[in-house]
C-alpha cells in the first residue's frame, strides 16, 4: 500500500526573505515527510484581482529555484492558482484590459472582480493563465481552487447566481420567456410545488460551470497530458442551489484519470471537537461515482498556525480523513504572505512524528463505501424540489428589499450525520434506495422522490425527523407511518419541557427513576403527532407539572413490512445540540438501534466517542475518538453478536497491530466488548476485528 501522501499547500512570496523561505520550506518537508509542496500563486492577501502575465513572473522563478531541490527529497510540485472566478471583491478590482462580464449576484450588485462563467474574455485569460503555468513549472497536477462555483462571492451579491444580460438571455432560451432578474427569482422561490422555472435556473446554472470547465481541461490535457488536474469545493448542499453535477464535472477534470478532489473540511480555526465532525467531506465523496484520490483539507487560514489550529487537532483531522478512504490530506497551516514556517517552527515535527501511524491505517485500505450502521438518504437534487416558506411569489419590491434569496433552496440533507456522530454510532451515506440498512432522512429530501419510490423506502426501516413525517402526512403516507396529523405548536402556546421515555421500552433507572431528557430547548416548535393505533410510543412530551401533553417518538410497523421511526423534532434548531445530547438520548438510540434491527450497528457506549467503522474484505475495523476533554478509561463497543463470531481483534499501538482480548457478553444477539484501554482526548483507539 502506498504511504499516505501529505501536501502542504503554500505560499512561497518572491518579496519576502526568499533565501529564509527556501531554507525554512526544505527543513520543513525533513521534518515532515511530506510527499508534495501545492504552491499557491499570488494567493488571499497577496492577491491582487486575476493576476496579469507580469505579475506571475517572480513567482514562477521563485518555484523553479525549488523546484529541483525539492525533487532530490522525492517531493512533488503542484500548483493552485489562487483564483478562477475569484473568491469576494474584497476591495480590488479589473487590471486594465481585463474586459470580463461581471458576475450580477441576486441582489442585482457585481463584487467588482468575479466574471459571469461564461465570459468568453474571462475563459480566454484563464486558459492562458493555466496553460502558461503548466509549460513553465510542469506540476504533477494543477488544483482548482473553491471559487470556481455561483455563490459566495460577497455579500453584496447575496448568496449566488448569475444574473447578467447573458446569463437571462441564455435562460430565456430554456423558458421561451424574456424575465428580468426580479421575475426569475420571484418564481424560483415561489411558495408551494416548485415553479418549473427552478429546474431551468438549476440546468442552466450547472451548464454555466461545465462549459468553461470542459474548455481549460481540454487545454490543460493538451498542454500537459499526464498533469492531473484536481477539484476542490465545499458544502454538497450549497453546490446543489447552483445544480452542480459532481461527476460530469469531475468527468471534465479527470478526462479518464481517476478523480483527484479536495473535499471541503472545516472547521477553519479549532472548535469543540464533538461539534466538529467531517459530515461534509464524507457527503461529498457520497456523491462521486468514478474511483477517488482523496485529499480533504485541512485548513486555517487566515490565522494560521496554533493560534488557530493546534498540533493535536491537526493530526485528528487527518486521522479522520484516512478514516473516510482519503489518500493523503492538503494541508494549509501557514499563512499567505511569505512568512514561511515562522508562525509555527514545531508543526513539521508533529506530523513526521505520526507518519507511520498514518501509513500503518493505510493497510486497511478503508472505503467509506463500506461504511457501516444507518445509511443516510440524500438526493443531489434536492434543490429542485425544496419547498420555500414564502406564501406565494415574491414580488420585485421584496426581492429588491433582500427578501428572497437562493439561499432558501439550500437543504440540511445529512443533519442526521452530526447527531450520530454525537452519539458514537456508526453511519454512512447513500443514494440508493436499496438494501436492508436502517434509512435515516432529513429536512426535505423525501421531497425527492415519487410515490413509487416513497412506497419502496415505506417497506423498509426508516429514521423520520420532523419535517420528513411532515411531507409524508402532506403527501397522504400518513398511514404508512402511523401518523394521523401533525401540527408544530411553539413553546408560547404549550410549555412542553421534559421528554419522559417509556420504561417498558428503555427500562428504570435504578431505584424506580425514570429516564427524561430536555425538550423546551430543543426546538423553537415541536410537533405534535397524533399516532395512529398500533405506533409504539417511545417517548411522551409533558410540562413542568408532568402532565402528558404529546408523543416524543414512536415506533411503528405498517402494512409494507417496514418499520417507522418518529421524532417530534426538527435536527438542528433553536438549541438543539445543547438540549438533546445526553446520557440518556446515547442510551435511547442504541437500545432503538438495534431493536429494529440493528444490522452492522456499531454503536461506542459510556463515553462520548465518534466511530467510524468499516467492513474489510476479512472482517471490520472501528475507530473510536475521544472527543471531550475527560479520559476514556476503558471503550464499550455494542455491535451484533454474528459480527464477531471466531474473529480476532487487534488494537494499533504506536504504529504496529497487536492482539487484543476484550471482555465480551452477549444478549439477544447483541455482543457488548470491553476494552482495557485509555484514551486520552482527540486520540483514537483503532481495532480490527478478524478472521
Amino acid at each position: 500500500m502506498k504511504p499516505f501522501h501529505i501536501i502542504l499547500r503554500y505560499g512561497l512570496d518572491p518579496f519576502n526573505g526568499l533565501e529564509e523561505n527556501y531554507r525554512r520550506l526544505l527543513d520543513f518537508v525533513e521534518e515532515s515527510g511530506i510527499g508534495e509542496v501545492m504552491f499557491l500563486i499570488a494567493p488571499e492577501e497577496r492577491s491582487q484581482g486575476h493576476v496579469t502575465l507580469d505579475e506571475i513572473k517572480p513567482w514562477i522563478e521563485a518555484i523553479q529555484r525549488i523546484k529541483p531541490l525539492l525533487a532530490k527529497k522525492g517531493v512533488g510540485v503542484s500548483l493552485n492558482p489562487w483564483t478562477t472566478t475569484y473568491h469576494a471583491g474584497r476591495g480590488r478590482h479589473l487590471h486594465s484590459g481585463q474586459s470580463f462580464r461581471l458576475m450580477i449576484g441576486e441582489t442585482g450588485a457585481n463584487n467588482g472582480l468575479s466574471p459571469c462563467p461564461l465570459c468568453e474574455n474571462w475563459q480566454a485569460y484563464l486558459i492562458e493563465i493555466f496553460c502558461h503555468l503548466t509549460r513553465e513549472i510542469e506540476p504533477v497536477a494543477m488544483w482548482i481552487e473553491d471559487d470556481w462555483r455561483l455563490h459566495n462571492h460577497g455579500e453584496e451579491m447575496g448568496f449566488g447566481g448569475c444574473f447578467c444580460e447573458v446569463c437571462l438571455e441564455r435562460f430565456a432560451q430554456k423558458t421561451g420567456e424574456a424575465a428580468d432578474r426580479e421575475t426569475v427569482l420571484a418564481r424560483i422561490l415561489a411558495g408551494g410545488t416548485p415553479h418549473p422555472w427552478r429546474t431551468h435556473w438549476l440546468e442552466h446554472a450547472k451548464e454555466s460551470l461545465l462549459e468553461p470547465a470542459e474548455k481549460l481541461a481540454a487545454a490543460l490535457k493538451q498542454e500537459a497530458p499526464a498533469m492531473r488536474i484536481g477539484l476542490m469545493s465545499s458544502i454538497p448542499d450549497v453546490h446543489c442551489v447552483e445544480g452542480r453535477d459532481w461527476n460530469r464535472l469531475m468527468d471534465l477534470w479527470s478526462q479518464g484519470d481517476k478523480y483527484l478532489i479536495r473535499p471541503h473540511m472545516p472547521p477553519y480555526t479549532e472548535e469543540p471537537p464533538i461539534q466538529t465532525p467531517p459530515t461534509y467531506s464524507r457527503h461529498t465523496l457520497a456523491n462521486l461515482d468514478g474511483d477517488c484520490d482523496i485529499f480533504p483539507e485541512l485548513e486555517n487560514s487566515p490565522r494560521c498556525g496554533p493560534y488557530s489550529v493546534s498540533h493535536a487537532y491537526s493530526i485528528w483531522e487527518i486521522q479522520n480523513a484516512i478514516l473516510y478512504g482519503a489518500q493523503g490530506i492538503t494541508i494549509n497551516h501557514f499563512d499567505n504572505m511569505g512568512m514561511n514556517t515562522y508562525y509555527d517552527r514545531d508543526f513539521g515535527k508533529a506530523l513526521g512524528a505520526k507518519r507511520e501511524v498514518f501509513d500503518a491505517l493505510m493497510d486497511l485500505e478503508l472505503d467509506d463505501r463500506k461504511a457501516r450502521g444507518v445509511k443516510i438518504l440524500f438526493s443531489p437534487d434536492v434543490a429542485r424540489h425544496t419547498q420555500t416558506a414564502n406564501t406565494a411569489s415574491l414580488d420585485a419590491a421584496q426581492i429588491n428589499a433582500n427578501e428572497g434569496s437562493l439561499k432558501e433552496l439550500q437543504a440540511n440533507s445529512v443533519a442526521w450525520s452530526k447527531v450520530f456522530y454525537t452519539l458514537g454510532i456508526a453511519h454512512g451515506f447513500t443514494r440508493s434506495l436499496e438494501g436492508d440498512d436502517i434509512l435515516a432522512v432529513s429536512d426535505q429530501t423525501l421531497r425527492c422522490y415519487s410515490d413509487s419510490e416513497i412506497e419502496t423506502l415505506l417497506s423498509r426501516k426508516l429514521l423520520l425527523d420532523l419535517p420528513s413525517a411532515e411531507i409524508l402526512v402532506q403527501r397522504g403516507f400518513g398511514a404508512l407511518i402511523g401518523v394521523q396529523d401533525i401540527a408544530r405548536i411553539p413553546l408560547e402556546q404549550s410549555p412542553y419541557s421534559i421528554e419522559e421515555v417509556d420504561a417498558t421500552f428503555f427500562g428504570e433507572l435504578e431505584g424506580g427513576v425514570k429516564a427524561r431528557m430536555c425538550a423546551q430547548r430543543c426546538t423553537h416548535a415541536i410537533g405534535v403527532l397524533h399516532y395512529a393505533p398500533g405506533v409504539e410510543t417511545l417517548s411522551t412530551i409533558k410540562n413542568a407539572q408532568l402532565d402528558t401533553l404529546f408523543p416524543g417518538s414512536g415506533l411503528f410497523t405498517n402494512t409494507l413490512g417496514g418499520t417507522i421511526y418518529t421524532t417530534c423534532y426538527p435536527l438542528d434548531s433553536a438549541q438543539f445540540y445543547m438540549a438533546y445530547f445526553n446520557r440518556v438520548r446515547q442510551e435511547y438510540w442504541t437500545k432503538l438501534l438495534f431493536k429494529m434491527g440493528g444490522a452492522e450497528q456499531t454503536i461506542a457506549c459510556e463515553h462520548p466517542l465518534q466511530v467510524h467503522a468499516h467492513n474489510l474484505q476479512d472482517g471490520i475495523s472501528i475507530a473510536a475518538t475521544n472527543v471531550i476533554y475527560d479520559t476514556v478509561k476503558r471503550l464499550v463497543i455494542k455491535l451484533p453478536s454474528s459480527d464477531i463470531a471466531a474473529k480476532t481483534f487487534q488494537v494499533l499501538k504506536k504504529a504496529n497491530w497487536e492482539t487484543i482480548r476484550p471482555k465480551v457478553s452477549h444478549s439477544e444477539d447483541v455482543a457488548t466488548l470491553q476494552f482495557d484501554l485509555e484514551i486520552p482526548t482527540l486520540q483514537t483507539a483503532f481495532i480490527t476485528i478478524r478472521r
